[in-house]
């Protein structure tokens, strides 16, 4: 017997079974604990945010429907990078159909709108801190999959942390949708895209260093 092999079986010596589907198990409640805490996060912020303004259904629609396919998308991806050499592919493909979708949403509402509408439909009344409520909202998501990650076997640190980021984004800009007052889809693939990017960017650089083995 080598050096290697007595190495590792000094590793797994003290092993002991886990229960089927335990990581899938630990998901569904890190899941639950980051959707409590952006929901409580809103709750707190509802009090110094003025709500004057009339949401249509078909924006609140959009926003709610696309927010939660971008939570979803990146549930499964957090899934898959908690695995060794888990691949999500597929998953980057759904949130690039999801995005084009709202481009397209967002194309047709600016053509069919008059110019002088544009401002309020792209910039809105809250274009400056949307993104950032959004990385707030996800920041209870964010510990919780970290704690997730750190108990599972993530190979490629940056990536399971941009997917951990991603995922706090999507489910901060899921939350936040409940209460958001804009009605300009072009607002939505703008600013809710670019607050789910940023939480992904900050996950990224974290997970980089938090995530080594």
């Amino acid at each position: 017997m080598t050096k290697n092999d007595e190495f590792i079986d000094a590793l797994v010596s003290d092993l002991t079974p886990v229960r089927h589907h335990a990581l899938r198990v630990r998901l569904a409640l890190t899941i639950i604990v980051g959707v409590t805490g952006a929901a409580v996060a809103l709750l707190i912020s509802l009090s110094f945010r003025p709500h004057l303004h009339h949401v249509t259904v078909a924006a609140f629609s959009v926003k709610f429907l696309y927010t939660a396919v971008l939570m979803s998308a990146t549930i499964v991806a957090l899934d898959r990078v908690a695995r060794p050499g888990g691949a999500i592919r597929s998953m980057v493909l759904v949130l690039v159909v999801a995005f084009s979708i709202v481009v397209l949403l967002a194309v047709a509402q600016l053509t069919l709108s008059p110019a002088s509408s544009y401002p309020g439909l792209i910039i809105g009344y809250s274009a400056f801190f949307c993104p950032f409520l959004i990385v707030a909202f996800g920041i209870p998501a964010f510990c919780a999959n970290m704690w997730f990650l750190r108990r599972a076997a993530p190979t490629r640190p940056a990536l399971a942390g941009f997917v951990a980021g991603a995922c706090a984004g999507g489910v901060g800009g899921w939350v936040y949708s409940w209460a958001c007052v804009e009605n300009g889809i072009p607002f939505i693939a703008i600013w809710y895209t670019l607050g789910i990017l940023l939480s992904g960017l900050v996950g990224s650089l974290v997970g980089k260093f938090s995530l080594r083995w």
